[in-house]
């Protein structure tokens, strides 16, 4: 999954898998924020349950050991630059409380450009 903003309508696009099917468009007026560049990326997960509730289990309900066949995780984090090139992220992690979820930041796993992981995951209050 990407985001992507056009370069020559400023519209922006929500792409799926490795051949980028387009599958929804967002006109750029309704982002008045982001007329142009940013200087600043965040991304993100969030669990909730209502007051009073145990926290739920985020990813695979484990937190992750560094193992992508048991972790949950994102992969290949880029963020592009106000001429549509792709740049590497090395910085991306903040965990709320570390006794419930954990995530693993590895901006570098793979060698090579652009093999950025985040793995996440915790059991929540329900351990």
């Amino acid at each position: 999954m990407s985001i992507g903003r056009d370069l020559v309508n400023g519209n922006w696009w929500l792409f799926l898998e490795e051949n980028h099917i387009q599958i929804v468009c967002w006109p750029q007026g309704i982002f008045t924020d982001l007329t142009s560049f940013a200087t600043n990326v965040e991304w993100g997960g969030v669990v909730y349950s209502p007051p009073g509730v145990p926290e739920p289990p985020m990813g695979s309900s484990f937190f992750p050991i560094e193992e992508t066949s048991y972790d949950s995780y994102c992969r290949e984090l880029t963020v592009l630059d106000d001429k549509g090139e792709t740049i590497d992220v090395d910085e991306t992690t903040l965990v709320d409380n570390p006794n419930l979820y954990k995530v693993i930041d590895l901006p570098h796993a793979i060698p090579g450009k652009f093999q950025h992981f985040v793995l996440y995951g915790g059991p929540g209050e329900n351990a």
